[in-house]
């Protein structure tokens, strides 16, 4: 599903001149579009995280954080991809081999596993989607180290505006030797909210305490890890946004009402 490009917050949504056209061509050819589709396009997502914590429902949207006014919830999407990818397979997978990949799985109030989520949209006719994953390979294992893991969906194959298919995921994953989770949103199917089509990469830090988009923007941002070590940096200094757990409340206020995601008295 395609949608008008939402407005984002203020300090994201600079589209930097290594953004995408319809008019784009990988000159890298692509699975082209054929492969068995999944059943649907997005599975049932996941409703907790590995700890059993329920994903957050309040304060759902669009829109990242814009200074300090805190950005909103981004809703638990589902994919179907291949999680946490360290060793590219080199053959074709079969349909079966897809997994869900919810953002539950990433959601992570006390920071056991994850200190920040990147989310990129990427399609196969997209020059710089090519140059800004062939950038990323190689910083994921470092910035993984810190706690940052990267997300990727794949939206079109090698024509504009024709969904992604498995074998176009396949071809990509093989393409650039991908190390970290791979996924499909054909059509834009979850996304589509949040950019318009034709302006790819698309780009999103989330903070996997409350869920919340510290920024998103369009377009290739070269200095990868700078990016990441600033909301690195924030994280470590604030508290976050959106409570999800008591322990994440104190003082006057030590109660997480999960319904707001505020602190409260009781």
């Amino acid at each position: 599903m395609r949608f008008p490009l939402v407005a984002l917050g203020t300090l994201s949504i600079v589209v930097l001149a290594f953004g995408c056209s319809s008019s784009g061509s990988s000159g890298g050819g692509g699975g082209g579009g054929q492969g068995l589709p999944p059943p649907n396009p997005t599975p049932p997502p996941i409703v907790t995280n590995p700890d059993g914590i329920a994903y957050p429902v309040a304060n759902l949207g669009y829109q990242a954080r814009n200074g300090s006014t805190p950005g909103n919830v981004i809703r638990n999407y589902a994919f179907y991809g291949y999680p946490l990818l360290t060793i590219p397979n080199s053959t074709k997978a079969s349909a079966g081999d897809l997994k869900n990949v919810s953002l539950a799985d990433l959601f992570d109030p006390q920071q056991k596993r994850y200190k920040l989520i990147h989310l990129s949209v990427a399609a196969v006719w997209c020059v710089p989607c090519n140059d800004e994953t062939d950038a990323t390979v190689p910083l994921a294992p470092t910035l993984g180290q810190q706690g940052v893991i990267f997300i990727q969906a794949l939206s079109d194959g090698p024509t504009f505006g024709v969904g992604a298919t498995q074998d176009d995921l396949n071809f990509w994953i093989n393409k650039h030797q991908l190390n970290f989770t791979a996924m499909l949103d054909p059509g834009l199917t979850n996304l589509g909210q949040f950019f318009n089509a034709a302006a790819i990469p698309w780009n999103a830090n989330i903070d996997p305490r409350s869920m919340e988009m510290l920024s998103a923007g369009v377009g290739f941002n070269p200095d990868i890890t700078g990016d990441a070590q600033q909301w690195l940096d924030w994280i470590k200094a604030n508290s976050p946004s959106y409570c999800t757990l008591d322990s994440q409340c104190s003082g006057a206020t030590p109660h997480c009402d999960v319904s707001s995601g505020a602190c409260k008295a009781q």
